[in-house]
């Protein structure tokens, strides 16, 4: 089962990410797997990351006219071990990314094979998540009388756990992530859409930062862990702990005091205990 959540990123942003590919000597979609394998590293804490992404395949020139579906494909493994900076890990995914597309007329069913990873019918092989970037140019239609408007049917079956979509338009990137909805929940999914934005603004604020440092969290969320952590407390200066523990006991004699693994005491035992 699967479900597909939509978002979009501003023109701004997107001509920031294609400037910073310029500079780097990348295309934007080194750019975005780069940024999309670090958001997944940061989850995970996986330094092993393996992205599926498909490939037109349409190197010889003969092929060019031919109609039909020719799309392979490729796996590309990152290696985020050594906690790179942003930069630095683009460099290492241009690397990647170009030797995949020397062998990219090779099909993937024979990198399996060759390969031969453990299989198991809840998941693809070599990899679970993909990035799809279509920047194809679209022609618009014209037709008298109608406005037109691109309509992007909701997926009803997730064809990985997760699938991270990207899309060029005239108002900037716009994304969708395609998730397995026996894994994740629309709330989890919205949040990563919120920390892959969050990412995308650090990286591009600072690229040589290490990628382990690089906000993920909202300004919303950022709030609340700031009120979460507001646990200042005023406690009366003429009793001693002993005393204001007792004071609790009177109150609260049945709620569980302390906990360690799997046993716990409440507060009028642990009180019984240290009155013996």
């Amino acid at each position: 089962r699967g479900h597909t959540e939509p978002f979009q990123l501003s023109a701004e942003i997107t001509q920031q990410l294609k400037a910073l590919s310029r500079q780097s000597d990348t295309t934007l979609f080194m750019t975005l797997l780069a940024a999309f394998a670090t958001l997944l590293t940061r989850y995970s804490g996986q330094p092993q990351i393996v992205i599926g992404s498909p490939i037109a395949n349409r190197i010889h020139t003969d092929l060019e006219a031919l109609i039909g579906f020719l799309v392979n494909t490729l796996a590309l493994h990152l290696d985020l071990s050594t906690n790179p900076t942003f930069q630095t890990l683009l460099t290492q995914v241009r690397k990647v990314a170009l030797e995949a597309y020397a062998h990219q007329d090779i099909p993937f069913e024979q990198v399996v094979e060759a390969l031969q990873p453990q299989r198991n019918l809840s998941h693809s092989p070599l990899f679970q998540v993909m990035l799809v970037l279509q920047n194809a140019p679209m022609a618009n239609l014209d037709i008298s009388g109608l406005e037109l408007t691109l309509i992007e049917p909701d997926s009803v079956i997730a064809k990985f756990d997760l699938t991270l979509s990207m899309t060029e338009t005239t108002e900037g990137l716009a994304g969708a992530f395609e998730y397995n909805t026996d894994l994740f929940d629309v709330t989890t999914i919205i949040r990563m859409i919120g920390h892959f934005q969050t990412l995308l603004i650090g990286l591009l604020d600072n690229p040589q930062q290490l990628i382990s440092e690089l906000p993920l969290l909202t300004q919303a969320e950022q709030q609340q862990l700031l009120a979460w952590n507001n646990t200042q407390t005023d406690y009366p200066f003429d009793k001693c702990i002993h005393q204001l523990f007792e004071e609790q006991v009177v109150k609260t004699p049945d709620n569980i005091a302390v906990v360690f693994e799997n046993q716990h005491l409440t507060y009028q035992q642990l009180n019984t205990k240290a009155n013996q």
